[in-house]
């Protein structure tokens, strides 16, 4: 079955089963405060965005949003 968005058929894709090769080194903050809420290193995306839900339901009046770094805090 594919994806549609839109009303226009994505492309069919394979979902990686592995992990990443390459760590995500990340840190959550709040858009509008600036405050740091959350940061980690992991080679899943997954775990970005559970981090990034579990921030959401600790912080329900921010603004979130994903900062990618090259290294880790």
């Amino acid at each position: 079955m594919a994806d549609i968005w839109n009303g226009q058929k994505l492309s069919i894709r394979k979902p990686l089963q592995k992990p990443l090769a390459e760590e995500i080194h990340y840190r959550l903050y709040d858009r509008r405060t600036r405050q740091l809420l959350s940061f980690n290193s992991t080679n899943s995306f997954a775990s970005v965005v559970e981090d990034i839900a579990r921030t959401q339901r600790e912080h329900p009046n921010a603004q979130i949003i994903a900062v990618r770094y090259d290294g880790s805090a």
